[in-house]
């Protein structure tokens, strides 16, 4: 049973590896050209101040925004 639960495990994580995350399909263009994409996830209250350190490090940096927050479990 252990074996068993193991392997349906591994073989979820091979085919979820597989699968393009769609979320990225607005940046596939950028990443294709080679440009860096960072995605953070953190508390909202944060947002305005990690965005004011991203800038201050690299002001050419295009800051896109947060996506609405949507449950884990809906």
């Amino acid at each position: 049973t252990v074996a068993g639960a193991g392997f349906g495990a591994f073989m979820s994580t091979m085919v979820g590896v597989g699968i393009p995350n769609s979320r990225l399909d607005r940046f596939r263009e950028a990443i294709d050209a080679g440009q860096l994409l960072m995605m953070i996830d953190l508390p909202l209250a944060r947002v305005e101040e990690i965005e004011a350190l991203v800038k201050g490090h690299h002001p050419d940096a295009d800051i896109e925004g947060t996506d609405p927050k949507v449950p884990v479990f809906p």
